[in-house]
């Protein structure tokens, strides 16, 4: 049942001492998510290692992220046999977890290492090979899919551009703003239920993203706009470049649309993001460890503290011989499917062994609902006026830990 013409997002606390915020969508599909959260990736709409219905188990799941790039084939990009976006992830019309839609895939993608032919054009990287997307088939793609949000192109480049590859590059991302803009504006009832994110190509240039950031703020007044996204970071940016990007341009946003972005690579990059007032994250380092055979285990509630016997501090290694004979759970007291059934740390690391599925599969149940706890957590000490407290007493324990 519809209830909106488009998702709203309405704002519930800020952080007294920084620019952490909680938050609340509402999508046109009458599903709320409380804010900040972060984005499951997946392939071809689907987790890596899990289903559907997999995700049901995990509590706290609110946000996929879909790229549209994982459905191009030899014949263009879309969706095919007719099927709805929905009924290719076997998502229901009721389904608690929003759905985010770009084009390229933020863990995985060439980055424009081919240049892609014509102005209008951006290169991805599919399993058809790298080939060439543009707005037109980006937008018949989105019209077909209807997901609950989509991010408006952006011409992400890496950090080591130079400055006339780096103008061309905001000079696109905000073209295809206005593109789409005009796409929505026009399209009727095609996209009546999905909300635009105005992307914004953040730079180390101050002048750039004070610029981007005030035109997208002006074109919030758009309906068709309801939040931000902040593209560009996490590759090869240092810290300071980064955090400054994102305060000086959430200092020019509305305060009553939702924020995204992507690039955080470790929890303490999370926090910080988070700090800096980005409501909605991606985070693909999940995928990455998963893939890897590691296991997240820093704490996850207040009082915890990082175990002395892992080596960072945060991840387990399980491809490690160390584990062979270890009988004890991922983690003491984690509710995840794959800690209360009783999957050890050493069978975990015989299944990696055997290269064995099943070994992918516990490790992102548990560290998908890993990572859920620690966003519940965040949100808590937002709501409590503590953020900053645990923030920094978070980051000190990852210090002392792996210094130590």
């Amino acid at each position: 049942t519809k209830v909106n013409a488009k998702p709203q997002f309405r704002l519930c606390k800020e952080d007294g001492k920084t620019g952490a915020r909680t938050g609340c969508i509402t999508t046109s599909r009458g599903v709320t998510a409380e804010t900040p959260f972060g984005l499951v990736m997946t392939r071809k709409g689907l987790p890596g290692y899990l289903t559907m219905d997999n995700l049901k188990q995990i509590n706290g799941v609110k946000g996929l992220h879909v790229c549209a790039s994982h459905f191009f084939d030899r014949s263009g990009l879309g969706l095919r046999d007719g099927r709805p976006l929905s009924e290719v992830m076997g998502q229901e019309e009721d389904s608690p977890v929003l759905v985010f839609c770009g084009l390229r895939d933020p863990v995985r993608f060439n980055l424009n290492l081919y240049p892609a032919v014509g102005s209008g054009n951006i290169s991805v990287e599919t399993e058809a090979g790298v080939t060439t997307a543009c707005q037109d088939s980006y937008m018949r793609f989105v019209k077909e899919a209807q997901p609950d949000f989509c991010l408006s192109l952006s011409d992400d480049i890496m950090n080591c551009n130079g400055k006339k590859r780096r103008a061309k590059a905001v000079k696109r991302t905000s073209e295809w703003l206005g593109e789409s803009l005009n796409e929505f504006g026009g399209s009727g009832e095609e996209l009546k239920s999905v909300g635009l994110i105005a992307s914004i190509l953040a730079t180390e240039r101050a002048e750039d993203n004070l610029r981007q950031a005030q035109a997208a703020a002006a074109a919030s007044s758009d309906p068709s706009v309801v939040g931000y996204a902040i593209m560009g970071l996490g590759l090869g940016e240092s810290e300071e470049s980064r955090r400054g990007a994102l305060l000086s341009i959430c200092g020019q946003l509305s305060k009553d649309k939702v924020r995204y972005t992507s690039g955080p690579s470790t929890p303490i990059d999370l926090l910080r993001t988070i700090e800096c007032g980005i409501d909605v994250v991606d985070t693909g380092f999940v995928n990455e460890l998963t893939a890897c055979g590691m296991a997240m285990v820093f704490p996850t509630d207040r009082e915890g503290v990082p175990d002395p016997e892992v080596e960072d501090g945060f991840n387990l290694n399980l491809w490690s011989d160390e584990f062979i004979h270890d009988q004890r759970p991922l983690k003491e007291n984690c509710e995840c499917y794959t800690c209360r059934n009783g999957f050890s740390r050493g069978y975990i690391h015989h299944l990696l062994e055997c290269r064995e599925l099943l070994a992918e599969v516990l490790l992102e149940f548990h560290n998908t609902h890993h990572m859920c706890s620690f966003m519940k957590t965040i949100r808590t000490t937002i709501e409590e006026g503590v953020f900053s407290e645990y923030t920094e007493e978070f980051q000190k324990s990852y210090t002392i830990n792996t210094t130590s």
